[in-house]
């Protein structure tokens, strides 16, 4: 058979990029470190290491999660620290406060420090992680308490039944009392009089024949019509009807958690309902929440010791300790929540070893084997180089 020039010129050329192209793919090899740098590398190993990496990449986003959830937790547990140690400041003044051993100006003196654990805590509750309020449930964008007014009994002779609402602003405690008897809303006018420096001074309003909304300032108080009111009677031993209006905390936050996602359909809260934690009242209902309320005997405390009620702050005392014992328990919580996302963080990180093991044995190449495949490779495409040199060379001179 006759072998042609343009044959030879073309099985050298040939020869030439195939040794060519495999010189180039292993160098790529060389440069990445890996096996695979292209679907046609090897179809069925990339295919598997594209799935790996999509789980890699979920396995990030869990552990992401697990960081943030830590960090919001974290800083619900210093914070709940800081407020049990405001607590216990705050008992200590109920104690003081309830021993008969202190003066009317001195117990107002206290309803200050008291106002002044109020702020401490209000302050705890709002508490932030970046822009997210951590004790407001899933509304995390808005604070979780705000404040707002409330009111407290001194005696039995009235209850929060024989009110229907309380609203507006004050600047501090005031000190309601009626000076007639009668009825709220009936056909006769009622004389009250009214006290912002906790009893030592009085200011005297009347209540108009069939109204029922007693106005102080920017402050409204609505009766129910039909409420019997009584003056106090030294005399005859007769309690006079009488209550304060008072600072309130107002939930504003939601009644359940956010949570994230920490595995695989696992989720885990990581933020805090805060009523449960520091009571107040609902916003939306304008009821107090259950007992112990941290929040009202706080105000509650504050209003008795402004007005000098010993007995309403023995019972305060009793409620701040109830109070304080719920809110540790609610701590336990969070730590139990950190320890959990703790665990999961870890799980997760041997998981994404084990992957990242995995992706590495399927993509990445053998630096000793690929340094000896690249050396054959170089010699062949030199030796090819050279012998279609020869060739390519001769001329009809050569045979002669």
């Amino acid at each position: 058979m006759r072998i042609s020039t343009a044959q030879i010129y073309s099985m050298s050329l040939s020869q030439i990029n195939t040794t060519l192209n495999k010189v180039v793919e292993l160098g790529v090899m060389n440069t990445s470190q890996k096996r695979i740098n292209s679907p046609s590398d090897d179809p069925a190993g990339m295919s598997l290491t594209m799935e790996l990496r999509s789980y890699d990449s979920s396995l990030s986003g869990y552990m992401e999660n697990c960081d943030v959830a830590t960090n919001m937790l974290n800083l619900q547990d210093e914070e709940l620290q800081l407020a049990s140690e405001k607590i216990t400041s705050a008992i200590e003044l109920a104690e003081q406060g309830s021993t008969e051993t202190y003066t009317h100006t001195q117990l107002t003196a206290m309803a200050e420090e008291a106002g002044g654990y109020i702020d401490s805590i209000f302050n705890i509750a709002n508490a932030k992680y970046g822009d997210d309020s951590v004790f407001a449930g899933d509304d995390i964008g808005d604070d979780a308490f705000e404040y707002g007014v409330g009111l407290s009994m001194t005696n039995d002779t009235l209850s929060n039944g024989n009110f229907t609402s309380v609203s507006g602003e004050i600047d501090g405690t005031i000190y309601v009392r009626f000076d007639e008897d009668g009825t709220v809303g009936g056909t006769d006018d009622l004389d009250y009089s009214y006290s912002t420096d906790g009893g030592n001074t009085w200011t005297s309003a009347t209540l108009t024949a069939g109204d029922t909304t007693i106005a102080i300032g920017d402050c409204e108080v609505e009766m129910v019509s039909g409420t019997t009111v009584t003056a106090e009677d030294t005399t005859n031993g007769v309690e006079g009807s009488e209550f304060l209006i008072r600072t309130a905390i107002n939930y504003t936050g939601s009644g359940q958690n956010m949570d994230l996602y920490v595995a695989e359909n696992v989720q885990m809260d990581v933020t805090s309902v805060g009523s449960d934690y520091f009571g107040g009242v609902n916003s939306t209902t304008g009821e107090a929440y259950d007992d112990p309320n941290l929040f009202e005997t706080l105000c509650e405390l504050e209003a008795y010791l402004t007005v000098g009620d010993q007995d309403g702050v023995s019972r305060c005392l009793e409620e701040l300790n109830e109070a304080h014992e719920d809110l540790e328990t609610c701590n336990a919580n969070v730590g139990a929540r950190q320890n959990r996302a703790s665990a999961m963080k870890q799980s997760q990180g041997l998981v994404q070893d084990v992957l990242d093991s995995a992706i590495s044995s399927e993509e990445d190449a053998s630096i000793t084997q690929l340094t000896v495949e690249l050396e054959q490779a170089n010699t062949v495409y030199q030796a090819v180089l050279s012998s279609t040199s020869d060739i390519i060379g001769k001329s009809l001179l050569d045979y002669i």
